[in-house]
């Protein structure tokens, strides 16, 4: 018979613990990221009105590193640069991509893989492409989350990043208050954006897509 101390330990034993793993994944991997260069999008915003779809992906501590877990969005996007040219306006939407068989990218980045609220954000952008984007309280549903397959509530979420036409970045900030706590905050937690058109396959991502962070 296995006594209650011995019961409560296992117990503890299995609880998901995103602090640890990440602070694991930190350690491993310290060396490695040294050689990395800051900034991830080198590219000024376009000058021509730019509207279409994105994949979304964002790597955050939840994850310890892992790129199977990114959670992925539909991200619908439009810019509209200023008469006068170098800033502009710009609107993204956003919305979560269910999860795949087995807990991977969904087949195609299409609306009929879309799963929970869409989140709209309107800012604009400066001449080096840098914007704010404040999204308030987010919630992921558990079917597009790969990392526990539980929701995830995001409180004071915000993706500042910087836009480019073919690919661009964003941090990750906010306060996760379930199904654990933690802080997003710093190079851990980016999101990058790949153009696609309706129907595509999701991009493939590699850990060297994430590695430079999104410097603004």
């Amino acid at each position: 018979m296995v006594s209650l101390a011995g019961a409560v330990a296992m117990s503890a034993a299995c609880i998901p613990d995103p602090h640890g793993d990440f602070d694991d994944y930190v350690a491993r991997t310290a060396d490695f990221r040294k050689t990395v260069e800051a900034g991830v999008i080198d590219s000024a915003p376009p000058t021509t009105a730019v509207e279409g779809l994105y994949f979304g992906a964002c790597l955050s501590k939840l994850a310890a590193g892992r790129i199977d877990r990114v959670l992925r969005f539909y991200t619908e996007t439009k810019f509209t640069p200023d008469a006068e040219g170098g800033t502009g306006k710009l609107e993204l939407k956003l919305t979560a991509l269910k999860l795949g068989p087995n807990n991977t990218a969904p087949p195609t980045v299409s609306r009929d893989q879309m799963l929970g609220d869409t989140y709209t954000v309107e800012t604009t952008t400066s001449a080096q492409g840098v914007y704010a984007a404040n999204l308030g309280t987010v919630k992921i549903p558990g079917a597009a989350n790969p990392i526990s397959g539980r929701d995830i509530l995001v409180q004071n979420a915000a993706l500042p990043g910087r836009f480019a036409e073919e690919k661009f970045c964003s941090q990750l900030i906010g306060n996760v208050t379930e199904p654990t706590v933690i802080d997003l905050e710093g190079d851990a937690n980016t999101c990058l954006y790949f153009k696609v058109k309706e129907g595509d396959k999701p991009t493939d991502l590699t850990p060297a897509d994430f590695q430079q962070g999104c410097a603004l």
